[in-house]
């Protein structure tokens, strides 16, 4: 059964539903599947050596955000090098701006 979405990816780049199932919905969801898999080890603080000379105190280090992150998608693969990489950035902490290829209208 074709999604709305495999249905636009069709029409964009002729690709049959398995194609656009395999190699781009599932690889998502697979992404998706991951990170949260792994987002609390990752958020974790990580513990490090305390100096001798500041006693009984503990030191670790603590996990931020950098900043913005910009994702520009590609034409051939509009939904797994746009969506990829928002997950991740997401995940991350960062606020994230996704620019959709123009090259493939009905998936934007």
């Amino acid at each position: 059964m074709a999604t709305d979405l495999s249905k636009a990816m069709t029409a964009d780049l002729a690709k049959d539903d398995f194609s656009n199932w395999m190699f781009e919905l599932r690889t998502i969801e697979r992404e998706i599947e991951h990170v949260l898999k792994h987002l609390k080890s990752w958020m974790k603080d990580e513990c490090v050596d305390t100096p001798l000379f500041l006693g009984p105190a503990k030191s670790y280090l603590q996990k931020e955000p950098l900043g913005v992150v910009a994702v520009i998608g590609s034409w051939n693969y509009p939904i797994a090098t746009a969506v990829g990489p928002i997950i991740t950035a997401i995940a991350a902490g960062n606020c994230a701006l996704l620019k959709p290829s123009e090259m493939a209208p009905y998936t934007a």
